[in-house]
């Protein structure tokens, strides 16, 4: 009998849960703790895939059987924990963003290096298999020509969760929380070119927490294209998340959630529905599927079972941070931000 993957889950909220729920799905994984210092919420994870809860980390690194650590806590908590489970030489997959500095990043990167484990991040929509698609469209540069520039947008109503709204405990806004994705996309798109400079500019709209609500990137790449990075907390009437790529010669778009197959309409509001749940809708399915977190976590499974490499590996989350930081930078300062290029 082949021995399972023993995995422990750091984090017993939404997130938590999403890595849980599709880590449990693969018959290579053991799910055996969930790490939660309230340990009702722990418990509540837990109990739902059969594993055991606590409240410390260190417990749970002491099963031997542990052998991947999924780190799905707020963003400020990210390098501690992810330098102690490298440290006691397990694999581990971190939410977005890995980190907040650049310097915790690489320092990050060299230890795993340095002790032969695999660090990911989450950046699931690199996986998501509609943006496979047009990411392999747009690598077609007979079909699209020369590719000059990238545009992602990512809007949503907002944050479910207190902490997200904290400097404190987030370390940014949406520019940290929807920025990362929206930079990884961009950057992804275009092939990883170097990063030649950045532009961003950021507003508080609400009146709740001390972080923004909205940004807007701009990237310029050493090759000569131009990324827009669109991001916002303050949309109403749904997710948004698209992505544009125009060359000489052709364009390739994509939107993750429209074209889903599926409409509805109701007078009053489907239960079984994110907001906006009334009215015409185009409901999601699959969602965590459809996201690319299946193919996200199965791929790190892949990984640290096999020693197959990650499509995205630490230096990409590198770059996405150094990225994220200059355009906080350049927010403040109100000047464009050259990077090492």
């Amino acid at each position: 009998m082949v021995e399972r993957l023993g995995v422990a889950v750091v984090g017993g909220g939404f997130m938590g849960g999403v890595h849980a729920e599709v880590l449990t799905a693969d018959p290579r994984v053991d799910l055996r703790w969930v790490v939660d210092r309230d340990e009702r919420v722990g418990t509540d994870l837990a109990t739902r895939f059969g594993a055991r809860v606590t409240t410390t980390l260190d417990e749970a690194l002491a099963d031997d059987t542990v052998r991947l650590v999924v780190v799905a806590t707020p963003a400020a908590t990210h390098e501690p924990i992810a330098a102690q489970v490298i440290a006691a030489g397990r694999n581990v997959l971190v939410e977005k963003p890995l980190v907040l500095s650049t310097g915790h990043a690489r320092q990050l990167a060299a230890a795993a290096r340095e002790r032969g484990v695999v660090l990911a991040h989450g950046g699931n929509f690199v996986y998501a298999p509609k943006f496979v698609r047009a990411h392999e469209l747009a690598a077609d540069r007979e079909a699209l020509g020369t590719v000059h520039s990238v545009r992602v947008a990512f809007r949503t109503s907002g944050p479910d969760t207190d902490w997200f709204r904290s400097k404190a405990t987030a370390g940014g806004g949406a520019l940290t929380d929807l920025g990362w994705h929206a930079v990884e996309l961009c950057r992804w798109m275009l092939g990883k070119p170097a990063i030649r400079a950045v532009t961003a500019c950021t507003r508080q709209l609400s009146a709740a927490g001390d972080v923004e609500d909205q940004g807007v990137v701009l990237i310029e790449f050493a090759d000569g294209a131009i990324g827009q990075c669109d991001v916002s907390w303050a949309c109403p009437g749904g997710e948004q998340l698209t992505v544009e790529v125009i060359g000489t010669e052709g364009l390739v778009t994509a939107d993750l959630w429209q074209g889903m197959g599926v409409e509805a309409y109701t007078n009053t509001k489907f239960g079984a529905v994110w907001e906006p749940n009334q009215g015409w809708l185009r409901p999601e399915w699959e969602w965590i599927r459809n996201s690319g977190y299946v193919h996200q976590d199965r791929q790190v499974v892949d990984a640290v079972l096999d020693g197959r490499p990650t499509t995205h590996t630490p230096d990409d989350a590198v770059a996405v941070v150094e990225t994220l930081e200059a355009a906080y930078r350049s927010a403040a300062d109100g000047r464009k931000v050259e990077m090492n290029a």
